[in-house]
C-alpha cells in the first residue's frame, strides 16, 4: 500500500509540474507588454530548475529500482503467456500443413528408424513413429535430436508434432522449456546463436529485449530448428556449417544444450561436422497401403473417392510399382488432392504401361512432377480466387517472381525461403530502391533549394540543407522498429510515465535556455525576436521531449505472436509518431517566429520527411519496393494481402516473420531458368 501511495505522489507531482510549465509558457506567448512578456521568461527560468530537479532524482529512483533483480513470478508468468501463444501458433501452422486446399487434422502417420554409425550413445529406440514421437523424445538424454529424410518425407510435420506435443505437456509440467520452431534459413551467421535467437524471440513476439536474453540464457527456450537444407545453394553449404558449429558450441551446464534440428539427408551427408551428441534419425517411405489408405481418409465425398479408384487399385496392386514410388511421402500425397481437389482425372497419374526401366521410370516421375505442380496452382487459383481477380497466369508469374527473388537471396548469403517484407527491397533491385527512396524524401529539400536559388535568401537555404541531410539517411538500410502502445490498456506502475514525462520536461526546458543564450550571444536578432524564439524553442523542447519520455516506457512485454505484415504495419506506425512529434515540435518555434501557417507547413513537412527516412524507414522501403514490384508486373499493388492469399490457399505458409513457400519442391519448380532478378 505504501509503495502504492508513494508512486501516486511521484506522478501527481510530474503532472503538476507539467501542467505549472504549460501556464507559464502560454502566458509568455500571450504577454502584452515586453515588461510581462519578460516576467513569465522569468518564471519559466525560475520553474525549470526544481523541473530539472524532480526529473534527475526521479531518473535516479528509476536506475535504483531498474537495478533490482526482477521478480521471479513475472518472469515465469511471460514463459506461461509465451508457451500459450507459440501453442495457438503451432496449432494453425499444423493444420494449415497438413490439410488439403483447407485446414485438416489428419496426418499420415509416419515412421522413422534411428541412424547408425554415431560414435556416442545418447539414447532412443531403434524405430518410432508420429504418434509416440513424444515419448521417444523424452527417452534421449541431453534432448538433441536430428530428424533426417528426403524431400517431403515429413520432416516438419514430424517436428510440429512433436513440438504440439510438447507445449501439451508443458501445461501441467512449468519446469520444462518452451518449444519454439526456427527457420534455420533465417540465422543470421555474422551473429553468436544465442544472441540471435533473442533477438528473434524478441521481434517475433514484441517483448522485452531484457525477457528474451533472460529466457535464452536462463535455458527457458528449446529451439526447433527446421530445414538446415534451405540455408544455402546446392553444395555449398557454408551457412549450414556455421550454425552446426553454433548449435555444438551451446551449452547448458555440463550438457550440450537440447535442440531438435531436421534437414534433408544428403545435405546432411555433406557437412563437415555433424551435431554433436544428438540422436539422429531417419525417417522412411510410406507404403503402398499407407499411401492408399491416407488417401481414402482425406476424401470429403464419395464422389471424389470414386475419381480415385483407379489410382487406389494400382497402388494396392503394384506396392513397387512406379505410382507407388512416386506417392510414397506425405507432401506428395497432399500434392496429389490438391491438384484433383476441384477438378479433373486422377488416373492420368496412372504409368502409361508397366516398365522398370531408368529411363522410362525418369521420365513417368518428370510428368508427374510437371503434371501435379501445375494443377497444384491452378487448382489453388480456382478454389480460393473467387472475388479477388487472380487469374492463373497473374498468380503464376508473381509466385515465379518470389522463387527468383529467393534465388537471389540464396546466392548473396541470405535466407533462400524466407520472404522477410522489411527485407525484399534487396531482391527487388537493391540500388533503384535506394535510389527511389532517396528521391522520394529528397522532393522538399529540393524545392526549397530552388527556392534559393530565385530568391538567394538565406533562410530556404538552411531549410534546404536541413531537408537534404535528413533525406541522405535514407541511403542507409533501415531497420523495423515497433512502438508498443499496448501498456496504455495494462496496468503497468504510473511512476514509470512519470518518469518519461517529467525527464522529458527537465531536458526540453534546458534546450529551450540553450537556445535562449545562444541566440542572443550571436546577436543576430533583435531582442524581442529572440526571446520569442526563444520561447519556441523551450515549448518544442517540452513537447518532443515530453512525447518522447512518455513513449520510452510504453513497452509491453507480454508476448503475443506477429505476422510478417504486422512488422511492416509496426514500423509505419512508429514512423508516423515520430514524424508527427517531430514535426509539431519544428512547427512551435517556425511558427512563433514566422506566423502560424508558415510554421505548420515547414514544421509538418520536416515531419513527413522524417517519418520516412529515420522514423518508419524499413515502412518507406517496402512501399517504393513493391511500386517497382507492380511496375515490373512481379506482383500486385496489394503485395501484402497477395501474400496472405497465397498462404490461405495453401501456396505458401507462414514460419515466424517470414512467409515460406508450401514446399521446396514447389519453389524450385516456380523459379525462372535465367532468373532474372536485379
Amino acid at each position: 500500500m505504501r509503495w502504492r501511495i508513494r508512486t501516486a505522489g511521484w506522478s501527481l507531482l510530474a503532472l503538476g509540474v507539467v501542467a505549472v510549465a504549460a501556464i507559464v509558457t502560454a502566458g509568455a506567448i500571450g504577454a502584452h507588454s515586453a515588461a510581462d512578456f519578460n516576467r513569465w521568461v522569468g518564471w519559466a527560468t525560475i520553474a525549470a530548475l526544481p523541473v530539472a530537479a524532480i526529473g534527475v532524482l526521479l531518473v535516479v529512483r528509476d536506475k535504483a529500482t531498474s537495478a533490482a533483480p526482477t521478480p521471479q513470478a513475472d518472469g515465469a508468468a511471460v514463459e506461461d503467456e509465451l508457451a500459450a501463444v507459440v501453442l495457438a501458433q503451432a496449432e494453425k501452422a499444423r493444420a494449415r500443413l497438413i490439410g488439403v486446399g483447407e485446414p485438416g487434422d489428419t496426418a499420415a502417420n509416419v515412421r522413422f528408424v534411428k541412424g547408425s554409425g554415431r560414435f556416442r550413445e545418447v539414447g532412443g529406440a531403434r524405430a518410432g513413429e508420429l504418434v509416440s514421437v513424444l515419448e521417444y523424445y523424452q527417452s534421449l538424454s541431453p534432448g538433441r535430436l536430428v530428424v533426417l529424410g528426403e524431400p517431403g518425407a515429413g520432416k516438419t510435420v514430424l517436428v510440429m508434432e512433436l513440438l504440439i506435443r510438447l507445449l501439451e505437456v508443458r501445461r501441467q509440467d512449468t519446469s520444462m522449456p518452451v518449444p519454439l520452431l526456427i527457420s534455420a534459413a533465417a540465422y543470421d551467421t555474422r551473429l553468436v546463436w544465442d544472441d540471435w535467437l533473442a533477438v528473434q524471440l524478441a521481434l517475433r513476439f514484441s517483448i522485452s529485449n531484457e525477457a528474451a536474453v533472460r529466457l535464452v540464457r536462463d535455458g527457458r527456450i528449446l529451439p526447433v530448428v527446421d530445414g538446415v537444407d534451405e540455408m544455402d545453394p546446392a553444395g555449398e553449404p557454408e551457412r549450414a556449417r556455421v550454425l552446426v558449429e553454433a548449435l555444438n558450441a551451446s551449452m547448458r551446464g555440463r550438457e550440450k544444450a537440447p535442440v531438435v534440428v531436421s534437414c534433408r539427408h544428403g545435405e546432411y551427408q555433406a557437412l563437415v561436422r555433424e551435431i554433436d551428441r544428438a540422436t539422429h534419425i531417419e525417417m522412411l517411405p510410406l507404403t503402398s497401403d499407407e499411401a492408399a489408405g491416407y488417401l481414402q481418409k482425406q476424401f470429403l465425398n464419395q464422389a471424389e473417392k470414386q475419381r480415385w479408384e483407379q489410382v487406389l487399385a494400382c497402388l494396392h496392386a503394384s506396392p513397387n510399382g512406379l505410382l507407388s514410388a512416386q506417392l510414397t511421402t506425405p507432401w506428395r500425397l497432399t500434392l496429389a488432392l490438391a491438384a484433383f481437389r476441384d477438378e479433373g482425372d486422377p488416373s492420368s497419374l496412372l504409368p502409361p504401361a508397366p516398365g522398370r526401366d531408368g529411363v522410362a521410370a525418369a521420365e513417368y516421375a518428370q510428368r508427374v512432377d510437371s503434371l501435379l505442380l501445375s494443377r497444384y496452382v491452378s487448382s489453388a487459383v480456382r478454389m480460393h480466387g473467387r472475388g479477388r481477380h487472380y487469374t492463373q497466369q497473374h498468380v503464376q508469374r508473381w509466385l515465379t517472381a518470389l522463387a527468383d527473388g529467393l534465388a537471389w537471396q540464396a546466392r548473396n548469403n541470405s535466407s533462400a525461403t524466407d520472404i522477410q517484407l522489411d527485407q525484399w527491397w534487396q531482391p527487388t533491385g537493391r540500388k533503384i530502391t535506394r535510389f527511389a527512396h532517396i528521391a522520394l524524401t529528397a522532393v522538399p529539400g529540393l524545392a526549397f533549394a530552388i527556392a534559393f536559388t530565385v530568391t538567394r535568401s538565406i533562410i530556404p537555404a538552411v531549410f534546404a540543407a536541413v531537408f537534404l541531410f535528413q533525406a541522405l539517411i535514407a541511403a542507409f538500410d533501415p531497420q523495423p522498429s515497433q512502438l508498443k502502445i499496448r501498456l496504455l490498456t495494462t496496468g503497468r506502475s504510473l511512476s514509470e510515465r512519470a518518469v518519461g514525462l517529467a525527464s522529458g520536461l527537465a531536458i526540453g526546458l534546458a534546450f529551450g535556455l540553450a537556445c535562449l543564450f545562444t541566440i542572443v550571444f550571436v546577436e543576430r536578432l533583435g531582442a524581442g525576436q529572440a526571446v520569442k524564439l526563444a520561447v519556441g524553442f523551450v515549448v518544442a523542447g517540452c513537447v518532443s521531449l515530453v512525447v518522447m519520455g512518455v513513449l520510452r516506457w510504453l513497452v509491453d512485454s507480454s508476448p503475443h505472436a506477429l505476422t510478417p505484415r504486422d512488422v511492416i504495419r509496426a514500423d509505419g506506425y512508429y514512423g508516423l509518431t515520430w514524424g508527427l512529434t517531430w514535426g509539431i515540435a519544428a512547427a512551435l518555434p517556425l511558427g512563433i517566429f514566422g506566423g502560424l501557417a508558415f510554421g505548420l507547413t515547414v514544421g509538418l513537412t520536416y515531419g513527413l520527411v522524417y517519418g520516412l527516412t529515420s522514423g518508419g524507414g524499413a515502412w518507406t522501403r517496402y512501399q517504393v519496393c513493391i511500386a517497382i514490384i507492380a511496375v515490373r508486373q512481379q506482383g500486385p499493388l496489394r503485395f501484402g494481402a497477395f501474400l496472405d492469399w497465397a498462404q490461405q490457399a495453401g501456396l505458401l505458409r507462414i514460419s515466424g516473420i517470414a512467409y515460406q513457400f508450401r514446399h521446396r519442391q514447389l519453389q524450385d519448380w516456380l523459379e525462372s531458368r535465367d532468373n532474372p532478378v536485379a
